[in-house]
């Protein structure tokens, strides 16, 4: 009996600590569209994250981490209909994917503009499908809520390297980045 616990503690430990690295290796994002960005006019929100960066350059993964956190820390998951603009889901405090994936795109964008590295890095709100080892699970699902995905994918000029990421995922199961197979441009 204690060797089934210990197997199952050390099972669920490793469960844990490799989520990112399990969620990427069985499910892939999959670009269907994109959305505007948003720019954000939440005074409160700008003045917040003006205090985050402090003039302090970041790197494109710092900057990243404290979108997805500013974005956690506002937002609460949410399956009822609701905007899908970020300024909009401030005021309600809930969002869906759509909301979550709009504020990071704000949050990121407005980040990456007050820091001057608009020519070295790109952040984009997508629309995807989401693959389970190739498999679309959206057609699983027979719920409109279903339907797609809102996701972001934030692009390195210079070093033509992007980076996925899903900031309701990573709100509620802290995993940061996220496979696409494909590439906004």
């Amino acid at each position: 009996m204690k060797n089934k616990v210990r197997f199952l503690v050390v099972l669920v430990m490793l469960l844990f600590f490799f989520r990112g690295s399990i969620y990427r290796f069985f499910i892939t994002y999959k670009k269907t569209a994109v959305r505007e960005t948003v720019v954000l006019t939440n005074k409160e929100l700008i003045k917040r994250i003006d205090i985050e960066i402090k003039e302090k350059k970041r790197t494109i993964e710092e900057v990243i981490e404290l979108s997805n956190k500013i974005t956690s820390d506002v937002l609460s998951f949410t399956f009822a209909k609701v905007s899908g603009n970020s300024n909009a889901v401030l005021k309600e405090e809930k969002a869906n994917c759509i909301g979550y994936a709009s504020l990071f795109n704000s949050i990121c964008n407005y980040i990456i503009i007050k820091q001057k590295l608009t020519n070295q890095y790109k952040c984009v709100h997508l629309v995807g499908e989401l693959d389970f080892l190739g498999f679309d699970i959206h057609h699983v699902f027979n719920n409109p809520f279903f339907k797609d995905h809102d996701f972001n994918q934030i692009e390195d000029l210079m070093k033509n390297k992007t980076y996925s990421t899903d900031p309701s995922l990573c709100d509620y199961f802290y995993i940061d980045y996220v496979t696409c197979n494909t590439i906004f441009i």
